[in-house]
């Protein structure tokens, strides 16, 4: 069962979540997910945006992460008590591993992502994964279809339109069974859902009763069934702005009469085709262009590949709330009449079942769906290599103390943009650490700068392009002491020691995760700080 991500916090600091809320009467904090990446664009028409959530929490006063953890402990407890009920006392919480999956949206930042897995971490969620919720619908849709009509090669594009935002991201199928696929393009989306619909229809009535009989409205029933109207029929009937104008009754409202306006009649305000296509038609547009973006990337990208199918796309899978709406379907076929649209079956349950199927075992060989991703960014650090006079001419020169030689900030990328990253290994790279002969404890602990490039081609020195992704702190206390190698330094025979050491990343559906080896053994201390 989905539920709304809604909840209320009481006086003494408890609170009510999902169902157990008025979604229309009560004040509440809603749209939490908006919050977690507040550099994301949002768009012009989203005129309530994520505003009211944030006057809420700072009303509130706990940190947004807190808040986050509180969500979804409440959700954890209750999806433990409800599978508990249905077996023996005791045996899902003692006899059964969990492997736990929480989905995110694909365009998130990684800061965005890692906050959602501190709090899920934080609420007792151990060990998780972060899966893209496009990929954990491309799991769900790909077995509804059962092998039928796909083959391998063909590319397929997931929209996930959910409330808040829209993912997108296409795959193309390197097998059928087991089933394996590779991104063909980065993800993309942006903030178009069906909150931001209900959120315009709010504005709308606000617009046509006026602020204070609005505010006295909103505490009825009268409003809660309005509202309900609207979500639950008027929502996902509205096909154009030729459609039948639409009565939505507040009972016992007692609206003041305006001869002036047809659209006020007793209790009921009446929505023209006209009145619906404003509301909607900003969102169904918003649809549209982030898709276009996305099936115009995987085309280019399959052109210059060569690939011998060309630039065709078999279809389009809307999954999601809002990507069950039969206009967006009728909105998207016309826009590419080439390119069949397809609706899955529990459509609005696609993320959640997609997530749960992504660690299930399957084919032969007995194992989860093998998904190879596509590098958004490329990825390296700054490293201070010894100065080329060819290569650094005209850059910044830094002495090195222990080995006396002049140094150069020179990028090391590890990752390409576009690179295939596959999920069953882990990238390797040395790095080295130098320390005194009699360290301080602070001298076991390293810090290197993540950086990121959206070039394809990223620059050997850093410039303008390569910003900041994340600081990696490394823990070197528990290396085994013999692993130092003793050095001498040149001009005073000072000792000093260095160690060699390497980074591992392992590639997740929605995050990298960070250790180190050193002599044969890895090692977890490697703290990632957004």
């Amino acid at each position: 069962m989905k539920t709304p991500t809604v909840l209320k916090y009481d006086d003494t600091g408890r609170f009510k979540w999902g169902y157990e809320l008025d979604t229309c009467l009560e004040e509440k904090i809603m749209g939490i997910k908006l919050l977690l990446d507040p550099d994301h664009q949002r768009p012009l028409f989203d005129t309530k945006g994520a505003t009211a959530t944030q006057s809420e929490l700072q009303k509130l006063g706990k940190p947004l992460q807190e808040v986050l953890s509180d969500y979804i402990s409440a959700i954890y407890q209750h999806s433990l008590a409800a599978i508990s009920a249905k077996f023996p006392k005791g045996y899902i919480l003692t006899s059964i591993e969990k492997q736990l999956v929480l989905s995110v949206p694909a365009v998130w930042s990684d800061k965005a992502k890692d906050i959602t897995l501190r709090a899920a971490r934080n609420a007792g969620l151990n060990p998780i994964e972060l899966i893209k919720e496009p990929e954990a619908a491309a799991l769900f849709t790909l077995n509804y279809m059962n092998q039928r009509g796909l083959d391998k090669g063909d590319a397929i594009t997931i929209c996930d339109a959910g409330g808040g935002t829209v993912d997108l991201v296409s795959y193309e199928i390197l097998n059928i069974n087991p089933l394996e696929l590779k991104e063909v393009a980065s993800p993309t989306g942006g903030i178009a859902g069906s909150l931001i619909i209900n959120n315009r229809f709010e504005e709308w009535v606000k617009s046509k009763v006026g602020e204070r009989k609005y505010i006295d409205l909103k505490q009825t029933n009268g409003y809660r069934k309005a509202m309900n109207d609207f979500n639950d029929t008027v929502k996902p009937g509205f096909h154009s702005k030729d459609d039948p104008e639409q009565h939505i009754c507040f009972p016992l409202a007692d609206f003041k009469p305006d001869p002036s306006d047809k659209s006020i009649r007793g209790d009921t305000l009446i929505l023209s085709g006209n009145d619906l296509y404003r509301i909607f038609e900003p969102v169904y547009s918003e649809v549209k262009r982030l898709v276009n973006e996305q099936i115009q990337a995987v085309k280019l990208r399959r052109l210059q590949d060569q690939h011998p199918k060309g630039k065709d796309i078999k279809a389009i899978f809307l999954v999601g709330g809002l990507g069950s709406n039969t206009c967006i379907k009728e909105l998207l076929t016309t826009t590419y009449p080439d390119i069949q649209v397809i609706q899955p079956n529990d459509a609005w349950a696609a993320i959640a079942k997609g997530a749960v199927m992504s660690k299930l075992p399957q084919g032969p060989e007995n194992k989860p769906p093998d998904v190879v991703t596509t590098a958004e960014k490329s990825y390296g650090v700054s490293a201070a290599m010894i100065y080329d006079e060819v290569r650094d001419e005209g850059r910044e020169k830094m002495w090195d103390q222990w080995e006396e030689k002049n140094r150069c900030a020179v990028m090391n990328w590890y990752i390409y943009k576009y690179d295939n990253l596959k999920r069953d290994r882990k990238l390797e790279f040395p790095f080295y650490h130098q320390l005194p002969a009699n360290p301080r404890p602070a001298d076991f602990s390293a810090s290197y700068e993540l950086l990121m490039c959206d070039n394809e081609h990223p620059p050997v020195h850093p410039d303008p392009t390569v910003s900041a992704n994340c600081t990696l702190d490394v823990d070197l206390s528990s290396v085994p002491k013999n692993m130092f190698i003793a050095q001498t330094r040149q001009s005073d025979k000072v000792q000093y020691q260095v160690l060699n050491f390497r980074l591992l990343i392992k590639v997740e559906s929605a995050r990298l995760v960070f250790t180190f080896e050193c002599g044969g053994k890895e090692y977890s201390s490697v703290y990632p700080k957004y």
